[in-house]
């Protein structure tokens, strides 16, 4: 779902800053002219703990930084993050169902999620200022199981993954949709991706892309062992149960970049969460132009 992005407070706007720990080519070069971006049009900005640290140890940059826990108290119009698409990834964990949009800006390579490229900053700075963005809601997934570790955030924005620990035999995964049979796989491992994460593992295993608002999931399967075994789409308000068995004493689950070991007899369930997570765009820019421009599509040299 998209819709017009309006400032809350246009005249006292004030975003918080998170990026990963991460050394980036020329990237003093590019935080100079985003803050300059971000003073030339008025807005105040304070970076998260962890982030402000790191600037101020790698590159002596000191700006004031504000507690994860202040970005759900609406003291915010905005979070900015400044990375790849697993650093916009992190800031669900850091906006959870607050409602906090979230603008991404590409430092890192392909860039499905966080799709501002470097040279659009000035452009995207005073977009967001006066109003000139718009806001997609993606949908999130929620599981619930009796694992403590995964309930602390029980959350993901691209996918849920569960998928054999080592190099041992695959595993088991009996599947019950809307509390009907669906399936026994027999595979390395399962992928349920949300439209957002329709574009990443699940893509590499043989999934399809699915365009955000299209209020549905993908059950991937990663290397099933049989033929007739193929990527299924079913409606987001479905329930899926996952029993898992297999040889090993445990599998690995990860949402989104966040890995969790549990045994082996761990039983699942997915669904749709019941709060979306807000991404800002620039207006103009659709899903179509995200992969054309990414994936090369359209892109042909007899065309030239």
């Amino acid at each position: 779902m998209v819709s017009l992005y309006t400032l809350k407070r246009p005249f006292n706007m004030k975003v918080a800053l998170y990026g990963r720990p991460i050394k980036y080519p020329n990237f003093q070069l590019f935080f100079e002219r985003f803050v300059t971006a971000l003073n030339a049009n008025d807005i105040n900005y304070e970076t998260t703990q962890a982030y402000g640290a790191f600037l101020k140890k790698q590159y002596g940059i000191n700006h004031p930084t504000c507690t994860d826990e202040s970005l759900l108290t609406q003291n915010f119009d905005c979070l900015i993050s400044l990375g790849g698409d697993g650093t916009a990834l992190d800031t669900l964990s850091l906006v959870k169902d607050s409602g906090l949009p979230v603008m991404s800006i590409n430092l890192g390579r392909l860039g499905f999620l966080a799709n501002i490229k470097i040279d659009e900053v000035d452009k995207a700075i005073h977009a967001l200022k006066n109003g000139l963005t718009s806001i997609e809601k993606r949908t999130v997934i929620q599981v619930e199981s009796d694992v403590d570790e995964i309930n602390k955030f029980p959350y993901a924005l691209n996918d849920f993954v569960i998928q054999k620990r080592d190099t041992s035999a695959m595993i088991t995964l009996k599947t019950s949709l809307n509390k009907s049979f669906l399936n026994t796989y027999w595979a390395d491992g399962l992928i349920v991706a949300t439209p957002t994460g329709s574009s990443g593992y699940s893509l590499s295993c043989g999934g399809p892309f699915i365009f955000p608002g299209s209020n549905s999931l993908v059950i991937t399967p990663i290397a099933a062992h049989n033929l007739t075994v193929r990527p299924v789409v079913i409606p987001d308000q479905s329930v899926l149960e996952i029993d898992t068995s297999g040889r090993g004493k445990n599998v690995l689950i990860t949402l989104d970049s966040r890995s969790f070991v549990v045994p082996s007899n761990t039983k699942l369930t997915l669904k749709r969460a019941s709060f979306e997570f807000s991404m800002i765009q620039l207006q103009g820019v659709s899903y179509m132009d995200t992969i054309r421009n990414k994936l090369l599509w359209g892109a042909d040299r007899r065309d030239e």
